[in-house]
């Protein structure tokens, strides 16, 4: 694919461009769907093209084309040559990146299993975790689900000299369903889990642990409200807590002033223990790769050591606007989106104690298996409804509870943390996080 990319640098050079970038994507996936606890047929998708990115006279131009000819590129550089001639000139762009030398591809990154994955196979992994569900527990009902395996192929190149390519792999997959018994019916429990390589990835587990999710908020009652503890599972977790600091540490929100932690590098903003890394280059990490989406090295960078903050996330844009190095976190979602700033892998450093001593640990609380809610990521302002929620007293799961309103602030969270637990889970945030213990939570317990 790189051949495509160079193609499309040097047309644009000849057309007049000053500088010019190209990136293509190749992504083929393999899926299969549950709806209404009915198992579909397997799906087989492809997205690819390339996105074109000239400058000219410090103005910003971008096309792209999904189709990859000659033809096609060729109109695609033709419309950013066009946009860029009609844009306002930028007086803080300085360039692209330069050619830097590139780590070696992570470890675990690319499975030729996922890579060649069936449309049988893939419902035998989806077959197997509904299985998995189904006979757990007879009271227990599905829903809803969806597993997918993806082949990404990413190629960039542009006129300073930067020329990648890559491969990368990823499985990942998640169950809905609920528990029914004498008329009642749980609240929905929801499963999910990634990988990037086969060998590492359990329907089963899936499938089990929605269930026993299900079946943990059968017989809810109801109790006092109460501002106290609570133990967030890793979703929710991501979401409330970690969702706000991928925010507040990105570049481009700090330089916009959006960002609360704006100009306080060196500060400490949470529990002493919590050390957060972002790390482009963690064996088997979901979205690990040797370089990010302008072909910048990956790195693994230090977030917050010990509670205090110590680094923002940059692409080269953000970085060469206060002379810095880009630490590798341009990230496209796809070829048709200019690169943005995104997590590679934000990992929350596990602490020492299980979920079972975390809650051996409270006295009076609850504990959130999943959050249906609003958080704010500037203000860190959150409040919803706490779904799959037990009441914990005396260092026990006394009963679920009905669906219980939750709220308060994620940065004064970060403040209020008691324990961080050891067993690391992948997100949908791009984040990998533990269990983790918070106190002065607003519990408002449906009457």
């Amino acid at each position: 694919m790189i051949e495509f990319a160079d193609l499309a640098v040097k047309k644009c050079r000849k057309l007049g461009a000053d500088e010019a970038e190209a990136f293509v994507q190749n992504q083929q996936t393999v899926e299969v769907v549950l709806e209404r606890a009915e198992i579909q047929n397997e799906r087989f998708k492809t997205h690819s093209g390339i996105g074109i990115r000239v400058i000219r006279d410090k103005k910003l131009g971008f096309a792209f084309a999904s189709h990859l000819s000659k033809e096609s590129i060729e109109e695609a550089c033709k419309a950013a040559i066009s946009l860029a001639d009609v844009s306002t000139p930028n007086p803080e762009w300085v360039s692209l990146p330069v050619r830097e030398k590139l780590p070696k591809t992570p470890e675990g990154v690319f499975d030729p299993e996922i890579a060649n994955m069936s449309g049988s196979k893939m419902l035998n992994l989806v077959i197997r975790a509904y299985d998995e569900a189904k006979h757990f527990d007879k009271r227990v009902v599905i829903d809803d689900g969806k597993f997918s395996a993806i082949l990404t192929e990413m190629a960039i190149s542009n006129s300073n000299g930067v020329e990648a390519q890559e491969k990368t792999t990823r499985i990942e997959g998640y169950l809905i369903c609920v528990a029914k018994e004498h008329g009642e019916t749980s609240s929905m429990a929801y499963e999910y889990d990634a990988s990037t390589t086969l060998k590492e990835f359990s329907p089963t587990r899936i499938g089990r642990t929605a269930a026993e999710k299900a079946l943990a908020s059968l017989h809810s009652k109801t109790t006092e409200s109460f501002t106290g503890k609570v133990v967030l599972e890793p979703d929710p977790a991501s979401f409330i807590l970690f969702y706000p600091v991928i925010n507040s540490v990105n570049a481009d929100n700090v330089q916009r002033g959006r960002s609360i932690w704006a100009g306080k590098i060196g500060e400490k903003f949470a529990f002493p223990e919590l050390t957060i890394v972002d790390d482009g280059l963690m064996p088997k990490g979901i979205n690990s790769s040797s370089f990010d989406s302008e072909g910048v090295p990956r790195q693994k960078t230090p977030i917050i050591t010990q509670g205090k903050l110590v680094n923002f996330m940059h692409n080269s844009y953000t970085a060469n606007k206060e002379g810095r190095k880009s630490t590798g976190n341009a990230y496209r979602e796809s070829y048709t989106m200019l690169p943005t700033i995104a997590a590679s892998n934000l990992k929350v450093e596990a602490g020492k104690k299980t979920l079972e001593e975390m809650v051996s640990e409270v006295d009076k609380g609850i504990i959130v298996r999943r959050f249906s809610g609003n958080v704010r990521p500037d203000s860190g302002e959150f409040s919803g409804i706490a779904k799959q929620v037990s009441y914990i007293e005396n260092g026990e799961i006394k009963h679920a509870l009905k669906e219980t309103m939750i709220s308060g602030n994620a940065f004064q969270a970060l403040k209020n943390i008691i324990e961080i637990g050891s067993e690391i889970r992948p997100t949908e945030i791009r984040a990998y996080v533990p269990p983790v213990l918070v106190d002065g939570v607003n519990i408002i317990s449906k009457q």
